[in-house]
């Protein structure tokens, strides 16, 4: 196939290009969508518009009978970077979600790309640490957008980080498709800056894996608050303030930690205690705190923490006042 045949072949196949690129982008995007579980969560992970692009016939050309003319031996079956698209979110331990993604369609089969592989290998001061490329093959033909696609048409899919992807904007444009030759010091400055980014992420992916916990149990501390004053003081008229609970809840977090749902749940179940609920329904007129589900949960640190409780209280201290005398307990701040 001589250069104008090539040429000729690819812009008629152009537009099936073009829907199979759009076809794995959009498959892409409502999967990571379905698994965030909402715009806002997806938002927390893909930082960039996902986009897809097409080669040019030049630049096909061009590689495969320019700059790569030796490599192949069937340039058009070979190059499979005609389509592609890109996903860049914020993490490289987020680029698992996005792997599993790709790996699981059964829409396509997928190799990692063996281009791209030997291009790292070739130049390893290219900064791609742990970014993932791969090349998917429709399984079946498919029509997509009224336009036939056949079975075996690539597309590229670079999964980046958004660190990976400022890199390689400004590296790969500069570096590695530049004509003219960088001088050492470009070559240091850009090393160095592989080596920030590689410690930046993993310092951020160490934050994010923390944050994440620390979420989880504070959903936690809040859903059984809701649930224990809806379930326990049902016949009064309890307010949920997500605001104030929220408050309160991260006031009193180092005491949190020290506690558990359970034995939260273990002191309202215990009979003993079972008269702090009329006690609770007689204050709720002259005392607004009374009408709030956080009350239960004051209730059991006051019962749990009556020594510091009130260091780390963050509203009026009468309130507090109130319960320890329910509970039989003395307001130590009022005696020291």
């Amino acid at each position: 196939m001589n250069r104008d045949e090539f040429v000729s072949l690819y812009e008629s196949e152009i537009p099936m290009y073009t829907a199979w690129a759009d076809y794995v982008l959009t498959k892409i995007d409502k999967e990571i969508r379905s698994r965030a579980g909402g715009n806002e969560n997806y938002f927390e992970w893909v930082k960039i518009p996902p986009s897809k692009r097409i080669k040019s016939s030049d630049s096909l050309a061009t590689k495969a009978f320019v700059r790569k003319r030796d490599k192949y031996a069937d340039p058009y079956l070979e190059i499979t970077d005609k389509a592609g698209v890109r996903f860049v979110v914020l993490l490289t331990s987020q680029l698992e979600l996005l792997s599993d993604i790709v790996q699981e369609c059964d829409s396509w089969k997928f190799s990692k790309d063996k281009e791209f592989d030997d291009w790292k290998t070739q130049d390893p001061r290219m900064f791609d640490y742990q970014s993932v490329h791969y090349v998917v093959y429709a399984s079946n033909d498919i029509v997509y957008n009224d336009i036939q696609i056949v079975k075996d048409t690539p597309c590229e899919i670079q999964l980046r980080t958004l660190l990976q992807h400022a890199y390689a904007e400004l590296a790969h444009d500069t570096i590695y498709k530049s004509s003219s030759v960088a001088s050492p010091e470009v070559y240091r400055s850009f090393a160095k800056s592989m080596a920030l980014m590689e410690t930046t992420d993993e310092l951020l992916c160490n934050a994010k894996a923390k944050l994440d916990e620390e979420a989880q149990e504070f959903n936690s501390w809040r859903a059984a608050v809701d649930r224990e004053a809806k379930k326990r003081l049902s016949d009064t008229n309890i307010v949920t303030d997500n605001k104030l609970n929220d408050y309160i809840i991260s006031s009193l977090n180092v005491l949190l930690n020290r506690v558990s749902v359970e034995e939260f749940l273990s002191f309202l179940d215990n009979e003993s205690y079972g008269y702090i609920y009329d006690r609770i329904r007689n204050r709720q007129d002259d005392y607004a705190e009374f009408r709030t589900s956080i009350i239960l949960l004051t209730y059991f640190l006051s019962f749990r923490f009556k020594s510091s409780l009130h260091r780390y209280w963050p509203l009026d201290d009468k309130i507090l006042e109130k319960i320890y005398s329910d509970l039989g307990l003395t307001p130590k701040w009022t005696t020291t």
